[in-house]
């Protein structure tokens, strides 16, 4: 148990972005944070949860829907990205 205040080690930080197959529209950005001793999820599920948070939306996006598995620090904020669907890597927009 750790004291008020302390820090527990990260394990691992994994990430996906949900996208439109067709346009590479990036519709949610996804990320898992596993402390040290967590179980850390295999990409199928991470894929699996980000799936499901875009579908539960209230006004979810239409068509087909792809998951990307990228590095949790691939995008800088204030950027905005897609996914080149051809190559299915994450570019600048």
């Amino acid at each position: 148990m750790t004291g008020s205040g302390a820090t527990v080690p990260v394990q691992s930080i994994k990430a996906c972005v949900v996208y439109d197959s067709t346009t590479g529209q990036i519709h949610h950005q996804h990320h898992v944070l596993t402390l040290v001793g967590g179980r850390e999820p295999a990409e199928d599920e991470i894929a699996r949860d980000a799936l499901q948070a875009v579908k539960s939306r209230h006004d979810p996006p239409k068509g087909s829907l792809q998951v990307l598995h990228v590095r949790h620090d691939a995008m800088e904020k204030e950027k905005k990205y897609r996914v080149d669907v051809g190559k299915r890597e994450l570019i600048l927009d």
